[in-house]
Parts: C-alpha cells; sequence; structure tokens
C-alpha cells in the first residue's frame, strides 16, 4: 500500500508539471464552453424546457472524459516508457496494474476538477439547471465511462513509441469524435450521413446517458446506452493489459 501511495504521489508531481495536462484539462474545456454556450446556449433544448446549454454542460463533462483518456494518460504512458521510469519501475515490486490504477486515480481527480469547474461557470453565467440527484448520478455515469475509456487511452500507448506518434493518434481519435457525438455541435443541425455515423461511435451513447441523468432522467432508461459502455469497457481493459509494455 505504502508503494502505491508514493507512485501516486509520484505521478501527481509530473501531472502538474505538464502544461498539456493543464491546457486540455482546464482551459480547453471552458473555452467551448464560453464559445459554443455564446452561440447556441439559450437555443431551445431536446426537451421541453430546457435550453441548449442544459444538456452541453454534461456533454462537456464527457468531453474531459476524453480528453484524459486519449491525451493525458496516453502520452504520459508512453513518455514513462520513453524516458525509462516504466522500466525502473519494472524491477520494484510494482506490478502493471498498480501502474495503471495510479494513473486512473489520477485522472479520476482531473475529471472531477474539471467538471466542477465547467459545472460552477455555467451555473455563474447561464444559471442552469442543477439538482443534487442529478449531479451525483452524473457522477457515477462519469466513473462508469472512465473504466472503458481510461482503458483506451492506456492501450492507445502501447501502440506507438514516443510522445508525438501518441499525440498524433489521440488526435485521430478525439476530433472526429468530438464531433461526430454530437459535443462540438448539435447533432440535429447535422448531415444525415454524420447522425448515422454517430451511431457506432461509443461516445455518443456516453453523452446520451449523461444528458439523460442530468436532465433528470433515471440511469434505468439507458439500458442500451448501459450495456454499450459495459461492453466498450471491457473490450477496453483486456486490450490495456494486452498492449501494456515496460519498455520500447
Amino acid at each position: 500500500m505504502n508503494s502505491y501511495l508514493r507512485l501516486m504521489a509520484f505521478d501527481f508531481k509530473l501531472y502538474f508539471r505538464d502544461l498539456l495536462t493543464i491546457f486540455w484539462l482546464l482551459v480547453y474545456p471552458i473555452l467551448m464552453l464560453v464559445i459554443f454556450g455564446s452561440i447556441f446556449g439559450d437555443q431551445p433544448g431536446t426537451e421541453p424546457g430546457t435550453r441548449y446549454i442544459d444538456t452541453y454542460v454534461p456533454a462537456l463533462c464527457v468531453l474531459n472524459v476524453i480528453s484524459v483518456s486519449v491525451f493525458t494518460l496516453n502520452i504520459n504512458m508512453v513518455t514513462y516508457r520513453v524516458n525509462g521510469t516504466l522500466r525502473r519501475f519494472r524491477v520494484t515490486p510494482v506490478r502493471a496494474s498498480a501502474v495503471l490504477a495510479s494513473q486512473g486515480m489520477q485522472g479520476v481527480f482531473l475529471i472531477l476538477a474539471g467538471a466542477t469547474e465547467i459545472i460552477v461557470l455555467a451555473k455563474l453565467v447561464w444559471d442552469i439547471q442543477l439538482t443534487f440527484s442529478g449531479l451525483l448520478t452524473l457522477i457515477v455515469c462519469l466513473l462508469l465511462g472512465c473504466i472503458g475509456f481510461f482503458s483506451l487511452g492506456f492501450a492507445m500507448s502501447g501502440l506507438t513509441k514516443n510522445a508525438g506518434a501518441a499525440s498524433g493518434l489521440a488526435m485521430v481519435i478525439f476530433f472526429p469524435a468530438l464531433f461526430l457525438s454530437g459535443i462540438a455541435m448539435p447533432l440535429e443541425i447535422m448531415p444525415q450521413f454524420m447522425q448515422s455515423a454517430s451511431k457506432w461511435l461509443p461516445m455518443t451513447y456516453f453523452v446520451d446517458l449523461a444528458q439523460g441523468v442530468w436532465l433528470g432522467h433515471s440511469i434505468t432508461e439507458y439500458g442500451l446506452e448501459l450495456a454499450v459502455l459495459a461492453g466498450f469497457g471491457m473490450l477496453c481493459v483486456a486490450l490495456a493489459f494486452w498492449l501494456f509494455r515496460w519498455e520500447n
């Protein structure tokens, strides 16, 4: 346990020395909120009595999960492998599962911090709907999504040999998903072929789930979305351990 806690403390120090991490987790979501909230914020939402901003906030929280997964965790794991950190861990009692768990805990902290930032700003500027039950259920959904998407980031890190390649792979996945999942702008205003393509992305179901529970729906109404996330999670966890490498 002590070695695991020291590993987490080590990871925390490295995280907050990385300006790219700070940008993607604390600056980028706020830019998205300000830009798209200003454009679409007060337009009618997908349900009666709601506005676009009411559904955009949980979608941005999902975006945070994706950002942490494909950029932060992915690139950090590659960096650790390239600079020899993982190789040094290998000769200690630290196991691969402990390394991934430590990285995952850092990711959870960053996601909760980012979600707090987004929700507080949206409440202050747009006076969004905010209930305790909706907030609590949203956090549960975000943590469920972390299992699959964090594992995706870990799996991606096993496919590249340096941080530049890891960043390029992250962009290939992140930006198409950003638009096809309906986070960048409402899917309803996109061409039909893009709406059809969105149904093949786990991120779309993640967004639908987060938006639904945020608006007060029971999580039990989203059986399909939960099933997709569960299947995606199991696949990515298996890939994360299969592709894990201590060194290049």
